[in-house]
């Protein structure tokens, strides 16, 4: 066989790879990249009084890329607002600040909504974050984040995240996080 003929079976193999996995991703329902977005900052990223001790993988590992070499997180809460280029990289630089937090609870203001073609899909949501530090200082920010999904056989994965914030007063934070009674 020629190289060429090689070559061109080689991309026909990759088109029809990527286009069965695209086909095999949700682009509604729950595992589409709106309601994942969702559940990754409404599950992935809370903690609880009482919660196991966080760990990155076990809470959000089903949701990021951790095989890719193209992977860009940014937070702009971040340490010294680093940017992470893999998903270990990116836990390894919240794991001690969750740690330190006793709760962190989160509400979604604004979206999700998603744009979703072929193998990539960007979502964007606005959330309210209360943290309480581990001294029982409360603080609240909101934030509004978009990622980039991108699909593959395990179904859609981040593959780049960016996340800006700001910070609100203990009354706005109350309002849109309010906390349960029986705590």
């Amino acid at each position: 066989m020629s190289k060429a003929r090689t070559l061109f079976g080689g991309l026909v193999g990759l088109l029809i790879t990527t286009t069965a996995d695209a086909r095999d991703c949700a682009r509604t329902g729950t595992t589409s990249p709106a309601e994942l977005h969702r559940e990754w900052i409404m599950t992935g990223w809370e903690k609880r009084t009482g919660d196991a001790p966080f760990d990155f993988k076990t809470k959000l590992g089903k949701y990021y890329d951790w095989s890719s070499t193209d992977v860009l997180l940014y937070d702009d809460l971040a340490p010294e607002r680093r940017m992470a280029r893999s998903a270990e990289a990116y836990g390894a630089m919240w794991t001690p600040i969750f740690v330190s937090q006793r709760e962190v609870r989160h509400a979604v203001v604004d979206g999700p909504d998603a744009i979703i073609g072929g193998e990539l899909a960007s979502s964007t949501l606005e959330f309210a974050a209360r943290l309480e530090a581990g001294d029982g200082r409360i603080s609240g920010i909101r934030d509004r984040s978009t990622l980039v999904w991108r699909c593959g056989a395990e179904g859609w994965r981040i593959v780049r995240e960016h996340n800006s914030s700001y910070p609100v007063d203990r009354a706005e934070i109350d309002r849109l996080v309010p906390v349960p009674a029986t705590r």
